[in-house]
């Protein structure tokens, strides 16, 4: 997967090189923690989004999968309700040119706990699509082994 984060606090945008999905529970019920480990240059680091509902999880993976399907001049927007987060999915446009490039803004939601600099990725429509098949594959892991 060849997808970039750019941030606030990074002057480099980082590469996402895997994904790992976490589950445990707290208060009865099941709470699943995403990190998206990255490369910056020759330094690993790791990038933790908000704690996620299984219905955040869901919503993310779907909005994943449309994001990956999306045609100019289409985007996605959903919001991760239990995370506070919203998502907000385009195709790309680079010197005025369509590409089969995506972005993604993520930004907290106005009534989030935990409010950040909103942040963008950048990934082709195929990264896009691995991204949400390896999420699902993630999921569906967890989820069978209860």
């Amino acid at each position: 997967m060849n997808i970039e984060l750019s941030t606030a606090s990074q002057t480099a945008p980082l590469e996402v090189i895997d994904l790992q999905v976490s589950s445990r529970r707290t208060a009865g019920r099941s709470i699943l923690s995403l990190r998206f480990l990255c490369r910056n240059d020759r330094h690993f680091d790791h990038l933790h989004m908000p704690e996620l509902s299984w219905f955040d999880a869901n919503q993310l993976q779907r909005f994943s999968q449309d994001l990956s399907m999306a045609q100019h001049p289409e985007t996605c927007q959903t919001d991760l309700l239990d995370a506070g987060l919203r998502l907000t999915g385009s195709v790309r446009r680079l010197a005025g040119t369509w590409t089969t490039g995506r972005t993604v803004r993520i930004e907290p939601l106005p009534s989030s706990a935990n409010q950040f600099t909103p942040f963008t990725i950048h990934a082709s429509h195929l990264d896009v699509k691995t991204y949400a098949g390896k999420l699902h594959s993630r999921l569906w892991e967890l989820f069978t082994k209860g």
